[in-house]
């Protein structure tokens, strides 16, 4: 045996090593990146910033509502004008990890420039009056876009770098893993901030300018700064060989070998459908991908700012909620996805997933601090002593989001697996890549229509409505793919090679 064959078997066989199942180093540190990247989302897009942006920025919980609505649709926007042009390179495109550097780069700035959004004040009348210097509403609008762009870019970057992370059969454990431990990073993020927020709650009110909500954003920069890098050093880069970033982008916007953007979008049209005319099981779902993510999403990022406003939770109770939602989330990443997956296949698992999603948010959508269930039963009294979360309002919204947490951690987990079991095995990349754009192309939909309802009706509960229609809207385009697709044991049987 040479030295060359023997060097070239060692390599090997540390490859299969490094990349196996979910604790193998590939596929931990995949999971690994969702641990340090989903603080940023949960504190920063949904729980501890957005309450304090509508209520010290804007001024108006209602008007705060819509304008975080603007911020995450314009981040949408620019999503869906760029991100498919990335997906589109991917496959052919240079190494990813540079890139995805950039992106997190962009999570970090916008983190550590949300020190710097100075709230507002109040004067003796209650007349609220916008800040008057930092970044401003404005400024602090420029740099939320600025991170919901570059966590939308990473999440692509991530996604699509799946499929390298691990065995065939054991990436539906690492998806899961990597929900999972997202969640349980968030609860943990946000129950320490919790503790300082009742250890020293002056951290958190106009006496001190909100320290606890403004250093929300540089917490989370360097946590993410400290969590990703075995992601850089343990997962495969996957770029194909002899890619080529330039390269790519020539071939992008160029048709017969000359720069045509116009004839190159015409090619991509003729692109889709020949998709379409080929693999019309795996199109007809990402179709459905592109409008019930685009709910999932709006409904994971507006909740914070819904149950501020209308259930009139202060910091703690924000806090305590998002760690509440975060250990459930966390549990249907871990357990329920798997466990729906082997119980229905990814199919059936999506469907069931969306229809009790809407069926819950319909019936949490109907309290408020007065009532539940839309008015039928009072529900101001206090029921316990906690000090937080004491009326049946609250106990009783706490109990619906419990089962919102968990069906949505399993629906993000169980429609990026289906990519596996639906895509063919010489094209798991490229479908990796759509499925990706499927986040991005019109995530700008839900916040969009969430800030129109919100202004229009000029009501919380009627402007987050929208969130319902899109889920909707996917659960009945889910129904278009044939029975049998991602059927029960799909998973093994299609999953593709390594």
């Amino acid at each position: 045996m040479t030295d060359a064959t023997s060097e070239a078997r060692d390599i090997a066989r540390k490859e299969r090593q490094r990349v196996g199942g979910v604790m193998a180093p590939a596929g931990f540190s995949w999971a690994l990146f969702e641990f340090g990247r989903n603080p940023y989302f949960m504190l920063i897009v949904t729980y501890v910033f957005p309450p304090y942006f509508a209520q010290y920025i804007v001024g108006d919980p209602v008007l705060g509502q819509a304008t975080v609505s603007d911020a995450t649709a314009w981040a949408g926007i620019i999503g869906a004008l760029t991100a498919p042009l990335l997906g589109a390179m991917m496959d052919k495109g240079g190494k990813r990890k540079p890139l995805m550097a950039v992106f997190i780069g962009m999570l970090m700035v916008s983190g550590l420039a949300l020190w710097f959004s100075t709230p507002g004040s109040v004067d003796a009348a209650g007349v609220f009056h916008p800040p008057t210097d930092g970044l401003g509403l404005y400024g602090t609008m420029m740099f939320l876009v600025l991170g919901f762009v570059g966590y939308s870019y990473s999440e692509m970057m991530h996604n699509a770098m799946l499929r390298g992370s691990g065995r065939p059969e054991a990436l539906s454990q690492i998806s899961g893993a990597g929900i999972g431990l997202g969640q349980l990073s968030s609860a943990i993020c946000l129950g320490g901030l919790a503790v300082i927020a009742l250890a020293l709650p002056a951290l958190g009110d106009a006496s001190t300018g909100y320290l606890l909500q403004r250093g929300a954003g540089p917490f989370v920069a360097l946590f993410l700064l400290v969590f990703v890098i075995p992601f850089f050093i343990y997962v495969p880069d996957g770029a194909p060989e002899g890619g080529s970033w330039s390269q790519a982008a020539r071939q992008v916007f160029s048709k017969d070998g000359k720069l045509n953007p116009i004839a190159a979008a015409t090619g991509v049209v003729g692109y889709f459908k020949g998709l379409f005319r080929q693999f019309p099981e795996a199109m007809k779902y990402l179709l459905a991908c592109l409008i019930f993510k685009d709910g999932i999403i709006a409904l994971l990022a507006l909740g914070g700012v819904l149950s501020s406003g209308v259930l009139g939770w202060n910091l703690v109770e924000n806090v305590l909620y998002g760690i509440w939602a975060s250990i459930f989330a966390a549990i249907g990443g871990l357990w329920l996805a798997g466990v729906m997956d082997r119980a229905y296949g990814p199919r059936k698992a999506i469907m069931i997933q969306l229809g009790l999603l809407i069926a819950i948010m319909a019936i949490a959508l109907g309290t408020t601090q007065q009532s539940i269930l839309y008015g039928l039963i009072p529900a101001s009294h206090v029921v316990h002593g906690a000090g937080v979360f004491d009326t049946l309002a609250d106990v009783f919204y706490l109990a619906m989001i419990s089962m919102v947490a968990m069906l949505a951690a399993a629906n993000i987990s169980a429609s990026r697996y289906m990519i596996v079991v639906l895509a063919p095995k010489d094209r798991v990349a490229e479908f990796y890549g759509l499925f990706a754009m499927s986040s991005t192309a019109t995530v700008w939909l839900g916040p969009l229509l969430t800030g129109w309802a919100t202004r229009t009706f000029n009501d919380q509960r009627i402007g987050f409505s929208p969130v319902l229609l899109l889920l909707a809207i996917g659960l009945g385009l889910m129904f278009l793919l044939k029975p049998g697709t991602g059927g029960t044991g799909a998973s093994a049987a299609q999953a593709p090679e390594a």
